[in-house]
């Protein structure tokens, strides 16, 4: 592949790409995807030094250079223009380029995963709370029909007696059946696979 295919291929692949000089740990290229999530121009980046932006904490302790480890598809940290932090899933692998030898660090955009999981925790949270909500319910439903049952069997109760006992229950179960719409519709507004007019639906039940 001639060097201005590879240049292009560089210029073009969808992760971040930084060429970094094991030595001295400066940056000798980063690719247009690298530049965006740091938020600075290229002439504000190559040559200064790798853990300015990226891994900050490993400074001085490069797992690469300085330990000897491979970073493969590892959670680190990229330092945007203002500070901000962004989890990145990082590989580093070493290279030639020409008689020089560098590190190739490329890196993905980890923050949609993140936030889908903090989501994804939330939700199983939640579900476990109304579950536990519904769970005693039940129960209770379950040990008062069961007295309903006996008190039926037993001569002279009130039929009275027994019509308003088994309402009692009715309004449990019917608040129960509102509990399991709520998780319904928590559940819905997390599905992707679930068409819109359906989760509409669910939402406004």
């Amino acid at each position: 592949m001639e060097k201005e295919e590879l240049q292009a291929l560089f210029e073009k692949i969808q992760a971040g790409i930084v060429i970094i000089d094991p030595e001295t740990h400066a940056i000798v290229d980063i690719n247009p995807l690298a530049r965006s999530l740091i938020g600075l121009q290229k002439e504000e980046i190559i040559g200064q030094v790798c853990h300015r932006f990226i891994c900050p904490a490993e400074r001085g302790r490069c797992p690469i250079t300085d330990l000897g480890q491979e970073v493969n598809s590892s959670e680190r940290v990229l330092l945007g223009r203002d500070g901000t932090e962004i989890p990145v899933i990082k590989t580093v692998t070493r290279a030639r380029l020409g008689e020089r030898e560098v590190l190739v660090e490329s890196f993905i955009d980890n923050r949609d995963r993140k936030v889908a999981e903090e989501r994804r925790c939330a939700l199983i949270g939640y579900i476990a709370e109304v579950v536990m909500r519904v769970h005693e319910p039940l129960l209770i439903v379950q040990q008062n029909l069961a007295d309903i049952a006996e008190k039926v069997s037993q001569p002279g109760e009130a039929a009275s007696d027994v019509r308003d006992a088994i309402l009692l229950e009715v309004a449990r179960v019917r608040q129960i059946a509102k509990n399991l719409c709520e998780v319904e519709r928590a559940i819905a507004e997390e599905r992707e696979d679930i068409p819109a007019a359906y989760r509409e639906f669910l939402k406004n039940k």
